[in-house]
């Protein structure tokens, strides 16, 4: 019997030997240590220039190129380490960093609002460790984007075509596009206002515009100032009522218009006939 309990004993040991001995849990990894603490970076402000002279701030014609400048800073990363990210809807950047170039699609249903965005990204880390943790923060400025020769345009050949016409006797309505308040806006409002009580308008025709786009200008006839002239060829046919006569007039008609920021769009403020009586009856004073 001690025999056979000593070889059992053996027995055992030889597989605890073999089999290993048992044990408790292994050793566990301990946890990350918490990100180091790190501020957000700021963008301060985007500022969006055109190149043209006095030209207004955060505002593009189609095909233009503005400068893209943003202010920006970080507590603890120098600017030189940040990611600059910069995205529109339409159009495209040229440059990198802070300061780049926007340059305006060739063609978009202008007048329209375009936001330029800066995704501003910082990376980091524990110190001297890699920088495997990240902040990003996003700012936008607003550009407004125009057509400008067509849209001046389009309003003094909309204008003149509602003169022309004299059936509309609502003044408002012909005179809508008008800024009130601008130098010319008030006279030419008495002006078409005095046509409809003299004159029938018979026969017309307003040709195709010629439009040039010159912030702080003038136009040529008569140095009236504006951001924009249009040249309109036009002739008149009208009976006078109070001669009771036929009239024939010709010659070019200008149109000074301004932009105004806080609307983002252009209004006319002037518009200055340049012609001369070719039929019977006095000039035709506009």
């Amino acid at each position: 019997m001690t025999r056979r309990i000593l070889a059992a004993c053996v027995l055992w040991s030889v597989t605890i030997a073999a089999c290993g001995s048992p044990s408790g849990p292994g050793p566990v990894t301990p946890p990350p240590p918490p990100p180091p603490a790190n501020a957000l970076p700021i963008i301060e402000s985007i500022k969006v220039t055109g190149r043209r002279a006095r030209q207004p701030a955060n505002f593009a014609d189609l095909s233009e190129t503005v400068d893209v400048v943003a202010a920006v800073h970080d507590d603890e990363t120098p600017l030189t380490d940040l990611e600059f990210q910069w995205t529109a809807s339409v159009g495209r950047f040229e440059g990198s960093g802070a300061s780049v170039a926007w340059i305006a699609p060739s063609s978009a249903p202008a007048p329209v609002e375009v936001a330029l965005t800066l995704k501003l990204v910082e990376k980091y880390g524990q110190p001297g460790g890699p920088k495997i943790y990240q902040h990003d923060v996003s700012s936008s400025a607003n550009v407004s984007l125009h057509d400008s020769a067509k849209e001046v345009g389009d309003m003094a050949k909309q204008f003149l075509l509602d003169f022309s016409d004299s059936r509309i006797t609502n003044i408002s309505e012909i005179m809508r596009n008008f800024q009130p308040g601008c130098y010319g806006t008030q006279d030419e409002t008495d002006q078409v206002t005095e046509n409809r009580r003299r004159f029938v308008i018979l026969d017309s025709r307003v040709n195709e515009p010629v439009t040039t786009i010159a912030f702080g200008g003038t136009c040529p006839y008569q140095r009236r100032p504006g951001d924009a002239c249009s040249g309109v060829s036009v002739f008149w046919k009208s009976m006078d009522l109070v001669v009771n006569a036929t009239r024939e007039d010709a010659g070019t008609d200008w149109l000074a218009a301004f932009y105004y920021p806080d609307q983002h769009r252009w209004r006319l403020c002037d518009s200055s006939f340049e012609g001369q009586r070719v039929g019977v009856g006095r000039p035709f004073m506009r």
